[in-house]
């Protein structure tokens, strides 16, 4: 398994989000934490967000067809 951590910018740029949005979902008990080596560095796993988003799509398709 390729496990990528990224910085918060990197992650938000990626993603086409902001700063506070990310937080918004970390707030999600679902949603992937963050690692927090030092006070100062987050480091968040692209592949568990990825999936993360690839899921609540799924569930929005399902519940639009439903």
């Amino acid at each position: 398994m390729d496990i990528t951590y990224k910085r918060t910018k990197e992650v938000c740029d990626i993603f086409s989000i902001g700063k506070a949005t990310l937080y918004r979902y970390a707030k999600d008990k679902e949603f992937p934490q963050p690692l927090k080596p030092t006070k100062s560095v987050t480091l968040w796993n692209i592949k568990e967000i990825e999936e993360y988003f690839k899921k609540k799509t799924e569930e929005n398709m399902l519940m639009i067809l439903e």
